[in-house]
């Protein structure tokens, strides 16, 4: 909603040239459309200028005598790549000398304006911006070809992190994508996948730690440490809301659990206790891209350890060896696969030290070495 000559015009975030604005007026010849701002100069806004409205903009018509492009009495920031650094009084700058401020050599660099509610434009250097104090840019090496586009995963996995692109590679699930600009929402990361809002979607940065992504939450790929994305079917959300906590677990396991992001239930059957982790990830190289996995917790745990682990649906390789050491299991009328992994003497179980968190890390190092034979 903007405000133009006492009225209400209904108009969505986003940007807006000049002439949009003018359709919702008349206006004679002698006269201007401005930018009304409150203990500031006017600002006339011409056909081809750009606006970026984010609601409750003041415009007026008139025919005052103020320049085309006045300066401001109140000078602001420019943000810049998530920094504040350049302080400026300009009203109006054009996309080349928006760029020319922020770096010396504008050759092979393209400049985003982003937006919240609406996909982030791509300034040409022609474009004449009015700028605001709420202006974000992201400026960015210009991807020319399919060679100059980064693979976020690569650059994760060898510990190396590129320069700001405009392109980049990342991977859903187990499909690698071709993005065509910095910033995405969860939304349109999902639909580059083939995905509708059917199912949640995480991030998954170097390290480890995994994120959900809200819908219309935008993901920044010139980020740091960024790896892969990975989905699962929004129906475990209800999970979420009504999980089975048979049994308690301590405050550390508990804390372990919920940084996982995924759900997870304490269950007890015929007298056994199981943790349950739904949509745990599996790495390239199997069938499935995520699994349900369950272990059996002893009643003295943690003094006595957590043996082996059940998974469901059933784990398969993708080149079709064969994984040894398999049987299977029934639990919450399922069948489970297990895999009959067991500590060595060199590497016993310890405690006060090993937990479920440590399991688990063991469990996802079954996946590598299952993949080495």
């Amino acid at each position: 909603m903007i405000y133009l000559n006492g009225k209400n015009i209904d108009l969505k975030a986003g940007m807006y040239r000049g002439s949009q604005l003018l359709e919702h007026t008349q206006i004679s010849e002698d006269e201007r459309l401005f930018l009304d701002l409150k203990g500031d100069v006017d600002i006339p806004i011409a056909e081809d200028n750009l606006i970026q409205i984010q609601g409750n903009e003041v415009f007026s018509v008139g025919n005052s005598n103020i320049p085309d492009c006045p300066n401001l009495v109140n000078s602001h920031s420019i943000n810049i790549n998530g920094s504040e650094i350049i302080e400026m009084s300009k009203s109006k700058l054009c996309g080349s000398a928006l760029k020319k401020l922020l770096h010396d050599d504008i050759s092979n660099k393209v400049l985003y304006l982003e937006l919240d509610d609406a996909p982030d434009y791509l300034l040409s250097d022609d474009d004449c911006l009015i700028i605001s104090k709420f202006s974000k840019f992201l400026l960015v090496n210009q991807s020319n070809s399919d060679s100059d586009i980064p693979d976020l995963e690569d650059c994760a996995c060898g510990h190396n992190q590129p320069d700001k692109h405009q392109k980049y590679k990342i991977k859903i699930d187990k499909t690698k994508y071709k993005v065509e600009c910095p910033r995405l929402t969860g939304r349109e990361i999902l639909a580059l996948a083939g995905y509708d809002e059917s199912r949640y979607l995480y991030q998954k940065f170097a390290g480890g730690e995994r994120r959900q992504i809200e819908l219309n939450e935008k993901v920044d790929f010139t980020e740091p440490g960024i790896e892969r994305f990975h989905t699962m079917r929004c129906e475990h959300q209800e999970g979420l809301q009504q999980s089975r906590k048979h049994f308690t677990l301590s405050e550390e396991d508990v804390e372990f659990l919920n940084s996982l992001n995924l759900d997870w239930e304490c269950v007890t059957e015929n007298g056994i206790k199981r943790v349950v982790i739904r949509s745990f990830p599996l790495p390239d190289g199997y069938n499935l891209s995520c699994v349900d996995v369950n272990m059996q917790i002893s009643n003295s745990y943690p003094t006595t350890q957590i043996d082996m682990a059940y998974f469901f649906p059933a784990i398969s390789r993708a080149d079709n060896k064969p994984i040894r050491a398999l049987a299977q299991d029934v639990f919450d009328g399922k069948s489970w696969q297990r895999w009959s992994r067991h500590r060595t003497a060199s590497n016993p179980w310890q405690p006060g030290v090993d937990s479920v968190a440590t399991h688990v890390a063991y469990i996802q190092s079954w996946f590598t070495q299952e993949l080495l034979k």
